[in-house]
């Protein structure tokens, strides 16, 4: 019989970034930038989710009435609270400022409306499986190491 656990999804992988046309992000020396996210099989990754989920159902508790208007006024806090939660490392970039914590770097980028298409683009991958699978070309191997405490 096959062993299934062969086919187990990487814990982290490095996600190349594309711009908001879909093209390649490079820098200016035409290095791709990336960044490395958890993934759904990731303790940090369902850590992150459980999150969200309690925040969702605290605010449907609260007013009942609105549960639909609230989770959309609150989804882009959300999503950038649990890509903060979920991402390891930028890859050949960084978020310009002073911050106390690379958390708090993150989550300056990840709030930049002007580089939403980050935001956009690492929420798609970072809640689906396909780029944490072992066959993705994108795929890095995941070490105790990468993954944030």
């Amino acid at each position: 019989m096959f062993d299934i656990t062969k086919k187990r999804a990487l814990e982290t992988a490095k996600i190349d970034l594309t711009d908001g046309e879909g093209a390649p992000l490079l820098d200016d020396d035409g290095n791709r930038l990336s960044v490395t996210l958890c993934g759904p099989g990731s303790k940090t990754w369902q850590q992150a989710d459980a999150e969200r989920s309690r925040k969702q159902a605290s605010r449907a508790e609260k007013n009942p009435r609105r549960i639909a208007s609230t989770i959309i006024d609150h989804r882009r806090d959300d999503e950038i609270d649990f890509l903060v939660a979920i991402t390891v490392s930028f890859n050949g970039w960084v978020y310009p400022g002073d911050f106390p914590s690379q958390k708090d770097m993150f989550r300056a980028a990840y709030a930049d409306d002007s580089i939403g298409y980050i935001r956009d683009q690492l929420a798609v991958e970072g809640n689906g499986w396909s780029a944490f699978n072992r066959s993705a070309s994108t795929a890095s191997p995941s070490t105790p190491g990468n993954s944030p405490g």
